[in-house]
């Protein structure tokens, strides 16, 4: 077998250079030290997963207390890598008629401030937290939102932490799965190796492990509404559910919440909860979320008029359930709404399928077998070179078939799946496809029942080519026969997912130049001379700091160097003097910390403002990566025009800013939606014209 990715030795510095183009924002940070230079043989998952618990993590919070772990041996020690992952969170509208979910459609979810489901990041620990849980703090603070809400006027919001084990190299001896989604933790798989992963033929399998589908219960009606058009309406309670009394089928797990009836462990089991987990309820046919609608009866008074959930959606939309027995009713679930908002920055798990209708109890469980099926996970792989062949498999789960007369449930939506590697893309065939709705066969013949809906198809990114065979398919229709033959009844297919090949969410670099931090870096001018001042954390292996200078703020050169001081205590402090030589406006400083075995640090990059010349923009930072800072001092609340001239003259970008009395400090953001470069800025309030060179990077 050739060996596509050379691998590097020790103290190499993996994943500095951003494959590709990076989009994800990870705040310059650094992770653990680089693993031993060994090859490592797994057989199972070493991820380990903490539930969230602390109500709100604000963009920005540099600590967060997550509970106990629920899965994995290892501890978070200081320098590991960890994901944190919003896994629910969104809002709906609960009126029961056609504009539950959406507001329109008897489906899907609000688009608002609410919507928290999907954000993910990379974040660095830099303390241990032990199994049992703990306060975490962190290297850079979030970028993200998160939040974690039991239900209340809303669905449940919930947040995990995973701890990312990172590899030199590594060699699957098994297939690899992650526990289930449990509510809290599971259905997540993260994976970072610095040089060959060796996949061996095996699979990276999240089959199922997404949002879970709708768990089904015998019931014989008298026990609640009696609407053919039930959007929405509350379970059963639990001694109800005892003596077969109710109507309806529950719905889906998904973004927007949990139903109080589960289909746990792919029919294993019915799980049965305390809460409802929906706004108005967990049943009836309107689909929240990217979960399917449970199966609604068309008011019977046995609960028999039988209709088929609805399948989850994810990059696809679901299928629609089966229609009614008796009737032809088009009341079966509504199919769960596609993620709009997915992106490399931004995934959530297959939705599950709704539950069917069901009054007589049949299939292998009996009952329990009209039960929804589960969603795909998610699985992130960040690697340098994939040796295969290989496969990742985030289907989503097929309804049960095994139903008589009563409906079936619909199928699960298919998972998300994010590759980032240098090499080897076509080693790897990658399925997120959709569960096929559950089928019904009747040896009485007509009338039929509600078949279910099949789950929609998932989502894929690659920044490479995959193996021409992976797919994001939706799932089958469910089936049920009739005087006439087999036939779907109404329900549907889920709709197909995606899959993208381009830019794609980057890993930290995995390797830490140093066991040390900058703590502080700043600069000021004392008469003719500029002073630069730095603290640091943890330099045991330091042996000096060059002081670097740039006129420019690209081209660096040596202003001095500063020994290390002796002792290693917590926090080290130091002080440079520099006698500027040039006529600027502005000097911009950096300071490097070397190490006895090579390696280097490198602070941010400050700017010093000298002289400030008539005329000259204060621009700052230089370079500038997203956003730039533009200091103007005005005599008037008069208003400030900024233009942006790349290097052929053209305006590429304008902006308008109300001044105030006084120095501003104004914003000028999405830089990087403009190429890397050297662009003039010129600004004019009406009273004052300038001009300033800005200087546009988008990583280093």
């Amino acid at each position: 077998m050739k060996i596509l990715f050379q691998e590097c030795k020790v103290n190499c510095i993996l994943f500095t250079v951003i494959w590709g183009i990076s989009i994800f924002s990870v705040n310059t940070i650094q992770a653990q030290t680089c693993p031993q230079p060994v090859r490592t043989f797994i057989t199972s998952n070493t991820n380990t997963y903490y539930p969230a618990q602390q109500a709100m993590v604000s963009a920005g919070s540099t600590s967060i207390d997550i509970g106990a772990a629920t899965y994995g041996t290892t501890a978070i020690s200081a320098g590991d890598v960890l994901l944190i992952i919003q896994m629910q969170g969104a809002q709906i509208n609960a009126a029961n008629d056609n504009t539950y979910g959406d507001g329109a459609t008897g489906r899907g979810y609000l688009n608002n401030a609410e919507l928290y489901a999907g954000n993910m990041e990379y974040i660095i620990a830099t303390n241990s937290v032990p199994l049992t849980g703990g306060t975490l703090t962190l290297q850079t603070g979030t970028v993200n939102n998160y939040k974690n809400a039991a239900f209340g006027a809303d669905g449940r919001y919930t947040y995990q932490v995973i701890r990312v084990s990172v590899y030199y190299s590594l060699v699957m001896n098994a297939d690899i799965t992650p526990p289930r989604w449990d509510g809290t933790t599971g259905g997540v798989i993260v994976m970072a190796v610095m040089n060959n992963f060796i996949m061996n033929g095996y699979a990276i399998n999240v089959t199922g492990a997404g949002f879970r589908g709708g768990g089904a219960v015998r019931l014989t009606g008298g026990g609640g509404t009696t609407s053919t058009r039930d959007f929405v309406t509350v379970s059963p309670p639990n001694d109800s559910i005892s003596s077969l009394k109710g109507n309806h089928a529950s719905k889906g797990e998904g973004i927007a919440g949990t139903p109080r009836l589960i289909n746990s462990n792919h029919y294993g089991s019915l799980l049965l909860r305390t809460d409802e987990g929906y706004p108005g309820g967990s049943f009836g046919m309107g689909a929240p979320g990217n979960a399917g609608g449970g199966g609604s009866d068309d008011g019977t008074p046995i609960n028999a008029n039988n209709s088929g959930g609805g399948g989850g959606g994810n990059g696809g939309a679901g299928g629609k359930g089966g229609n009614s027995y008796g009737v032809n009713g088009p009341y079966g679930g509504y199919p769960g709404a596609p993620f709009a908002q997915r992106s490399p920055l931004r995934l959530v798990m297959g939705g599950g399928g709704g539950a069917g209708d069901t009054n007589n109890g049949t299939g292998n469980p009996g009952g329990l077998a009209s039960s929804g099926a589960a969603g795909g996970g998610i699985v992130i792989i960040s690697v340098g070179a994939i040796i295969g062949p290989g496969r990742v498999l985030a289907n989503g789960n097929s309804a049960n078939s095994t139903i008589v007369n009563d409906a079936s449930g619909g199928g699960g939506a298919g998972g998300s799946v994010l590759i980032n590697a240098r090499y080897g893309h076509a080693n790897i065939t990658v399925y997120a496809n959709g569960g096929n709705g559950g089928s019904n066969f009747w040896n009485g013949g007509n009338p039929p029942h509600g078949p279910g809906g099949g789950g929609g198809g998932g989502v894929i990114y690659a920044d490479g080519t995959l193996n021409a065979a992976s797919s994001a398919t939706g799932g089958a229709a469910g089936t049920t026969n009739s005087g006439s033959g087999t036939i779907n009844y109404g329900s549907l297919a889920g709709a197909g997912g995606i899959s993208v090949t381009g830019p794609v969410m980057a890993f930290p670099p995995a390797c830490m130049v140093l066991p040390m931090q900058f703590v502080f870096v700043n600069g000021k001018r004392n008469g003719t001379q500029v002073s630069v001042n730095w603290e640091v954390t943890n330099e045991k292996n330091v042996i000096n700091y060059t002081i670097e200078k740039s006129n420019n703020g690209l081209e660096f050169f040596t202003a001095g160097t500063v020994s290390k001081a002796a002792g290693n205590g917590d926090i080290s402090r130091y002080s440079f003097s520099d006698a500027p030589t040039a006529a600027k406006a502005a000097i911009y400083y950096r300071i490097v910390a070397a190490e006895a075995a090579g390696h280097k640090t490198f602070s941010k990059i400050i700017t010093v403002k000298t002289a400030l010349a008539e005329g000259t923009l204060d621009l700052s930072p230089v370079p500038a990566i997203g956003h730039s800072t533009i200091t103007w001092t005005s005599t008037g609340n008069n208003l400030l025009h900024i233009t942006l001239f790349n290097v052929a003259g053209n305006a590429v970008l304008s902006r308008q800013y109300r001044l105030k009395p006084g120095a501003n400090e104004l914003l000028l953001t999405n830089l990087e939606a403009l190429p890397a470069g050297i662009y003039i800025v010129k600004a004019t309030d009406g009273v004052r014209n300038a001009n300033g060179k800005l200087v546009i990077h988008h990583s280093f």
